[in-house]
């Protein structure tokens, strides 16, 4: 964004609640902290959370809204990782 121009296809939404994504088998991801159109931003747990997720990787996450008691799940793949936040492309089917 050096010329000032936001390319994104889609705005980043910062969240503010405490939505959290968990695995298909239960386990927490992280909180998430920002998303839109096109994916989400997860802030892991734990080192351990951070290291078994890997760039490349689709996986079906649910994200749950505990204030609301709302969920829905996403079929979702890495697209970028730093240990300390992840980020999902929403994808169609696994």
């Amino acid at each position: 964004m050096a010329d000032g121009i936001d390319r994104r296809t889609f705005q980043r939404i910062p969240l503010t609640d405490d939505a959290i994504a968990v695995d298909d088998t239960g386990r927490e991801l992280g909180k998430v902290s920002q998303a839109s159109g096109g994916g989400m931003t997860i802030h892991p747990p734990n080192r351990e959370v951070a290291d078994s997720l890997s760039l490349g990787q689709r996986l079906q996450v649910t994200v749950m809204e505990p204030g609301t008691q709302t969920s829905n799940t996403i079929d979702v793949v890495v697209r970028y990782h730093d240990g300390e936040k992840i980020g999902f492309e929403f994808v169609t089917g696994k």
